[in-house]
């Protein structure tokens, strides 16, 4: 526990309803204290900005700023809010306690962990960064010690800090340099460019590899030597710190670690797919290795036991002892192939039977992260039994799935302000603008077009099924009859309207719309002309 300074010593003996009992953390902003309520007892941590904090302006924004981060990010593996206030015009919040340390106190204990635990963290912590990702949030300083364990062993990320809202001003801006050393990406290391979700990713990284090694990637004899080391250097091999690791995960985590942020995994979702792919790869591996054996020996005894057959066939064949059908030895080994072989195709089918009644049973749920759960089950399905009955449905759920992440890319890219990363992507998006402006025909059009231009490949598939799946609903929607050029008369007179109205932005947005939409086709000069017009006299 950290010693209290004399401006925490000031801490009141209640706040509200909770009794404070003791400091658990001390910080560059503020305090943070555990706390029970005076009636029910149910435990809580208060973070309470210090006396000295608390005249300063810019930090009493990035407080505010935190409080309202934590108010957003309501997720099972992030820490809860549970309200706000001041005290002596010092800002507090209340969260939820979390009772069993965090993963800097695991490490503390146990500083190797087992590979099966660090996917479970990494999935858990993966999960936290895709739903702040997704509100915008960037975490920027995603540490062990900022990693809490509860009773039941579920990991929750917490201290947004120094986090970043993109839908905010940040008040950390390029050239800046934020977070935690042994932990800190290139990017933010450098500040020549802004973080992204990828920033975090990099520190989870960190996070895997010392929880597998026992130590952090990059460490030195001072702050300048581990900058240097993560902007220059290239990170032990895990296989070496940690041989027991599988191959799969000491990639991706070595992926996670790359310098160039392109060259990371490309966001949260898609590290819970290769974490949760994993243990189905080793699973697979064993069973091969197993399959390599007979009766539990080692390949080396069963060649041996080969050659004594063969000797013993040949003894038996010179001495005459009948024909080689009707010796015992050949009798026996035929009923124990064929038990053998009986076992292994009713073991083989319940082993199928289990992994799609799972599988199933989560594609049913309306929640797509059930979904991704079980994908490494689909992916195993599809590879192990290519001919089964369920092939067809398996394909399909896994482009399902294909299809939601591929929102969420969309829907990521938009938010963040990043052009689309792939051909199909560009499309698909540039179908979909012309679908929300309302020019259903021409968004039809274009996703049609998208299935003739476009191979049916891993990177473009996601996007074609969507496309697909969006011209099916636009068919049924639409007649044959619709008119592109009738369509974009009735926007430009429903700007003119808008105008009259008063509602000026609203008809500005509405021409300004026309213009980007088909102002690079030539079928359409006269009526971008005249929205232009329109829009000048506004």
């Amino acid at each position: 526990m950290t010693t209290p300074t004399p401006s925490t010593m000031e801490m009141p003996e209640q706040i509200g309803p909770f009794l404070v009992k003791e400091q658990i953390g001390q910080g560059g902003m503020g305090v943070v204290f555990k706390a029970e309520h005076s009636e029910t007892g149910q435990p809580v941590a208060i973070k309470i900005l210090n006396e000295k904090s608390s005249t300063d302006s810019n930090v009493n924004e990035r407080f505010t700023r935190e409080i309202d981060i934590l108010k957003k990010c309501q997720h099972p593996n992030i820490v809860r809010s549970l309200g706000t206030g001041a005290i002596h015009e010092r800002k507090f919040y209340i969260m939820e306690f979390v009772e069993n340390g965090s993963v800097a106190d695991l490490l503390k204990k146990k500083r190797k962990q087992s590979w099966q635990k660090v996917i479970g963290c990494g999935i858990q912590v993966a999960k936290a960064l895709e739903y702040a990702h997704g509100k915008g949030i960037i975490h920027r300083d995603l540490k062990p010690a900022n990693l809490m364990i509860d009773k039941n062993g579920y990991i929750k990320l917490a201290d947004f800090g120094i986090a970043r809202d993109m839908h905010e001003s940040a008040l950390t801006q390029t050239g800046k340099t934020v977070g935690t050393l042994a932990y800190m990406s290139p990017e933010q290391i450098t500040g020549k460019s802004l973080v992204t979700p990828r920033s975090d990713i990099y520190s989870l990284g960190c996070v895997l590899f010392e929880m597998l090694t026992g130590q952090p990637p990059f460490t030195g004899e001072n702050e300048v030597e581990v900058l240097f080391k993560h902007i220059q250097e290239e990170p032990p091999q895990i296989s070496v710190l940690a041989p027991e690791t599988p191959v799969w995960l000491s990639k991706l985590i070595h992926s996670m670690l790359e310098k160039d942020a392109n060259e990371r995994p490309w966001d949260a979702p898609f590290l819970i797919m290769k974490l949760n792919e994993i243990p189905k790869k080793v699973e697979a591996q064993e069973e091969r290795l197993l399959k390599s054996t007979k009766q539990g020996k080692s390949l080396l005894t069963a060649k041996y036991d080969k050659k004594e057959r063969q000797k013993k066939k040949k003894k038996d064949s010179t001495n005459q002892k009948g024909a080689f059908y009707e010796q015992s030895w050949f009798l026996i080994l035929t009923l124990v192939l064929v038990l053998g072989g009986i076992a292994g195709i009713v073991q083989y089918s319940r082993s199928e039977g289990r992994l799609y009644a799972r599988a199933a049973e989560a594609m049913a749920s309306s929640n797509p992260s059930d979904w991704t759960r079980v994908e490494g089950d689909l992916i195993s399905l599809q590879t192990r039994f290519p001919e089964s009955q369920h092939a067809s449905e398996i394909t399909g759920w896994l482009d399902q799935i294909g299809m939601h992440r591929a929102e969420r890319k969309i829907e990521t890219n938009v938010r963040f302000g990043r052009d689309p990363q792939s051909e199909a992507e560009r499309l698909y998006v540039e179908a979909q603008q012309f679908e929300k402006f309302g020019d259903r025909l021409t968004s039809l059009e274009k996703y049609e077009a998208m299935q003739h231009v476009l191979t049916n490949d891993d990177e473009n598939r996601p996007f074609l099924n969507l496309a697909r799946q969006q011209s099916e609903k636009i068919k049924t929607a639409v007649g044959s009859t619709s008119d592109r050029t009738e369509f974009v008369k009735e926007q430009l007179d429903l700007a003119a309207k808008m105008e009259q109205e008063g509602k000026t932005i609203g008809s500005k947005k509405k021409l300004q719309a026309i213009i980007r939409l088909y102002g690079n086709n030539p079928e359409f000069d006269s009526l971008t002309e005249q929205a232009r017009t329109q829009l000048k006299e506004l």
